[in-house]
């Protein structure tokens, strides 16, 4: 069974394709990885981006640093 999740208010996130919101998380259960659905700032494009390839911001008043830009793992 699919579940949808909408992020209201958006997750800030870094992804292999530049930074983004996650708009929308996918989970199409226990066996495969769990999908955010992401607004690229440079680009405007939507992006379904695998859990695995994600950062989430980090925060800069807390102290909390922004984490360094994954890799993908697959080439696409």
């Amino acid at each position: 069974m699919t579940g949808i999740h909408q992020c209201d208010p958006p997750i800030y996130v870094q992804t292999p394709l530049g930074e983004g919101h996650c708009l929308f998380l996918l989970d199409y259960g226990t066996s495969i990885n769990t999908v955010w659905l992401v607004h690229l700032f440079d680009t405007g494009k939507v992006a379904h981006i695998d859990s695995s390839e994600i950062r989430v911001m980090g925060n800069e008043m807390y102290g909390i640093p922004h984490p360094d830009k994954p890799q993908r793992s697959m080439q696409r």
